[in-house]
């Protein structure tokens, strides 16, 4: 009050300096005019200065706006060129309910009943089949959808101060594979349908599209094989799993979201005028080339689900690798997540690629390795003799030989032949801890391979200082070390291939739209390990598991095979010790060894069989078979054991070759 009273007293003192006219009602009006023009120019100084920012941004925000136009995903393709993943365009049908007067005729406009279409026709003076046929596209809208959609009336959303508002909007179909073209027409003729015979005006309604649709894409799989690698994406496009979420956070295959400006109206609507028409073009991602090969990934889903239905195991595993370029050709972990079946939190968890997140003691697979490393540090020679008594004690721990109580003598390569764990401890002895430590570790251990995908392992390798001399002891065939599948695989090709270790990879290459490579995944030497010579003689060691011993299950006709089996048996927490019910199986192989093109590896985790089953030659040796011998099949292979030849008659005979290949003179190989 007092503040009023002190005004009114100013501005009459004021009023009593500006007379320049004998009546009051000109001084008045000079006095207030003079007042509104100092209160405009002090207006105006601070919209141009003080609070230029501020204004300048309310004004944008509220007659400018911005369209964020979000790209088409690149595809992913195999090694052939096939499509493993790619983007396929479909339109999401909308409604608004509270706009409609007339609902039972917009349900007949929609479902194209006859005698809706013949009233329009006739109006109309067009042909009833033709309207029909324009309408198709609308088909696919069910009667159940439109009362679903009727129902509900709006959508509710929420703005960012967190106030709730009711939106005449409702999705009616989501994600239909039609063409936008027709889509377009249908939705047009639908609405000049309704407003013809329903008599309403369409410019008196705050939101004329009673019916609408928006183009989206949604990620399709054609081959249907390969989730572990490739992955799925969300509702919204976004990468989840593997190769979809990698690929995407390295912006290898999102184009770039374009952010268009425009004006907008007063119902929020945004207008970007005729000229900007040529900027809408999409920019789609690259896409990336895989090692995959389609063909044989799904030969290796489906024969290793039909294992994995039989045993009941919690995994399994299988890796084919090519040891000369480190490229992956296919990678199964099953269970595996099949596309198209429900995303529920249980199938979602069978995209885990399962052979690089999951490391496992290896068992006597890792005994090669050993082999490998003291004869590349010329401690022996592949017929370096060892006596191998029945027993052995290491610490507090006492090893059996695998001869059931007999004292024998054994061969360097006769020790991997017959998977001996008191002969390779004592290789390992030979070696000593630090320098096991150290070829473990040039053979991939304890590290991850780098392979491009989330969630790799890198094992369970401790320093060798940390070594006790049964931890020593036990390292030499596979325990108190963990590793993952594709580990095992990059070791044994790193074995077979002439020693170098060459390093996992699953991309081939990334191709723009037009074809174009814009970047190569070359080959890459990541190191030597062991000699050309040691690699060599390794091959025939591994062949002699195959063609009479452990593994003489995956035996050929006309194929050298080699590799080396491993069943380890689990750790029990509940139990606190080793449970002999179970194991985990392995088989570590190559072929055709004589000149090796591929690496397979397969692990089988605590299957479910009798107990006389509870080996790895029971279990991963014909899982290992059946798909070596499906690879040799669609790859055509020539055979490395026999060369065929057609005489002139039409007789097919053959010769033996590479018969040198197989090792002999074994102490063991006529007693046992």
């Amino acid at each position: 009050m007092r503040l009023l009273i002190f005004l009114k007293e100013l501005l009459l003192k004021l009023y009593g300096f500006f007379k320049p006219f004998k009546e009051d009602r000109l001084n008045y009006f000079i006095f207030i005019s003079f007042v509104m023009v100092v209160i405009f120019i002090w207006r105006v100084f601070d919209l141009s200065y003080f609070s230029r920012e501020k204004w300048l941004k309310l004004a944008s925000s509220q007659f400018t706006g911005v369209l964020k136009l979000s790209s088409e995903r690149g595809e992913l393709l195999d090694r052939n060129g096939s499509l493993l993943a790619a983007s396929l365009k479909v339109v999401s049908f909308y409604v608004r309910p509270t706009e409609i007067g007339d609902w039972e005729l917009f349900k007949k406009v929609i479902k194209g009943e006859p005698e809706v279409i013949n009233r329009y026709a006739k109006e109309r003076g067009v042909k009833p089949e033709r309207v029909s046929e324009l309408l198709k596209p609308l088909s696919v809208i069910t009667e159940a959808e439109l009362q679903k959609a009727y129902e509900k009336k709006y959508t509710v959303v929420k703005t960012k101060s967190g106030k709730e508002i009711k939106v005449p909007f409702v999705w009616l179909k989501k994600e239909v594979a039609e063409n936008p073209k027709e889509v377009r027409r249908a939705v047009r003729l639908a609405l000049r349908i309704y407003y013809t015979l329903s008599g309403e005006n369409r410019f008196k309604k705050e939101h004329p599209d009673l019916i609408g649709f928006l183009t989206e894409y949604t990620r399709v799989y054609p081959y249907k094989v390969g989730s572990t690698v490739i992955g799925i994406t969300n509702k919204f496009g976004e990468g989840l799993y593997n190769l979809e979420y990698l690929l995407e956070k390295k912006n290898m295959i999102t184009g770039k979201t374009l952010e268009l400006s425009g004006e907008k109206d007063a119902r929020g609507r945004v207008y970007l005028g005729k000229e900007v028409a040529v900027f809408l073009r999409k920019e789609k991602g690259n896409n990336v080339q895989l090692t995959i090969d389609g063909n044989l990934q799904y030969i290796f889903e489906k024969i290793v689900e039909k294992y994995g239905q039989k045993w009941h195991p919690d995994f399994i595993n299988a890796i084919l690798m090519d040891p000369n370029t480190g490229e992956v050709l296919a990678a199964v972990s099953w269970p595996y997540f099949k596309y198209g079946e429900k995303r529920t939190k249980k199938n979602l968890r069978h995209l885990t690629p399962r052979y690089i997140t999951t490391p496992y003691e290896p068992g006597s697979v890792m005994k090669p390795l050993v082999l490998a490393a003291a004869l590349n540090e010329g401690l022996i020679t592949k017929d370096t003799v060892f006596h191998c008594p029945p027993t052995m004690k290491v610490g507090d721990k006492t090893f059996k030989n695998e001869f059931h109580g007999k004292d024998v003598h054994l061969r360097a390569w006769e020790i991997i032949q017959y998977s001996d764990n008191v002969g390779i401890i004592q290789v390992a002895q030979k070696l000593g801890k630090k320098k096991l430590y150290e070829y473990y570790r040039a053979f991939g251990f304890g590290s991850r391979t780098g392979i491009e995908l989330p969630g790799e392992s890198p094992g369970i390798l401790r320093n060798w200082k940390k070594w006790r001399d049964v931890d020593f002891a036990t390292l030499a065939f596979g325990h108190n070390i963990s590793a993952t599948t594709l580990q095992l695989a990059a070791a044994y090709s790193t074995l077979v291939n002439g020693g170098i270790y060459y390093r996992p990879r699953i991309l081939k290459a990334v191709i723009d739209e037009k074809g174009r490579v814009v970047k190569e995944f070359p080959t890459v030497k990541e190191r030597r390990v062991i000699s050309e010579k040691v690699s060599q003689v390794m091959r025939r060691i591994l062949t002699m598991v195959v063609e009479g011993g452990t593994g003489v299950g995956t035996k050929f006709v006309n194929f050298y095979v080699g590799g080396k089996t491993g069943t380890a048996v689990k750790y029990d927490p509940k139990l606190g010790t080793y449970n002999r019910s179970k194991i985990t199986a392995t088989f570590a192989g190559a072929f055709p060894i004589t000149d090796p093109r591929y690496v397979l590896v397969v692990t089988v985790d605590e299957p479910k069989v009798p107990k006389n089953m509870l080996w790895a030659s029971k279990i991963a040796v014909p899982l290992f078979r059946e798909l070596s011998e499906r690879v040799l099949l669609y790859e055509r292979t020539a055979p490395d054991k026999r060369e065929y030849r057609v005489e002139p008659g039409g007789e097919i005979t053959y010769t033996e070759i590479n018969k040198d290949f197989v090792l002999t003179n074994g102490l063991q190989q006529k007693k046992k």
